[in-house]
């Protein structure tokens, strides 16, 4: 029951999240939603920005473990792009709001995301790489990326989007026109 009432507060707060804001949700909308007690959640979380740190775990995870294999830049491209499409209720729950931005950036450093997406740039661009190099590496990874979200409904991306943005990805680093 106790990890199971951590992962059900960590549910509730993304819905709360995507629909009231970071800003715009209390502890008392989370523990009226979970219909328990604030003891309930400060049992698991030491505060709200510790329950938003926890949301953010598994996708930084997740993509953390993108930059663990020795993988082909489609590969890579294709593993952002199905990795961006499976946590979009995640991203879109924080995204575009700048109280969530500011407390996640506090949080940077326990979650080493500018490390994650270092080591995904690095690895699209290559050893040494050039101006023109990294430049694309941004623009692929970005493609991918943004792609997957403005591209993915109702938690899906379908098979031809997913093909079309990855061949855009591919452009995107490779094109040389």
């Amino acid at each position: 029951m106790e990890a199971g009432t951590r992962q059900r507060i960590i549910e509730i707060a993304r819905e709360l999240f995507a629909a009231q804001g970071y800003a715009g949700t209390s502890i008392a909308d989370i523990t009226n939603r979970l219909g328990t007690s604030k003891a309930a959640v400060y049992y698991h979380f030491d505060n709200k920005a510790a329950i938003l740190s926890a949301l953010v775990e598994e996708p930084l995870a997740a993509y953390a473990h993108l930059t663990e294999t020795q993988a082909s830049a489609e590969d890579l491209l294709a593993a952002v792009i199905d990795t961006t499409a499976s946590y979009l209720d995640v991203i879109e729950a924080i995204g575009n709001d700048p109280s969530a931005r500011a407390v996640l950036s506090e949080l940077a450093q326990k979650h080493r995301s500018d490390d994650i997406n270092d080591a995904i740039l690095a690895a699209l661009a290559g050893p040494s790489p050039s101006t023109k190099r990294r430049v694309r590496a941004h623009a692929a990874y970005m493609v991918a990326k943004h792609g997957a979200i403005g591209l993915t409904t109702d938690g899906n991306l379908g098979a031809r989007e997913r093909t079309e943005l990855l061949a855009a990805a591919l452009r995107a680093l490779d094109a040389d026109h």
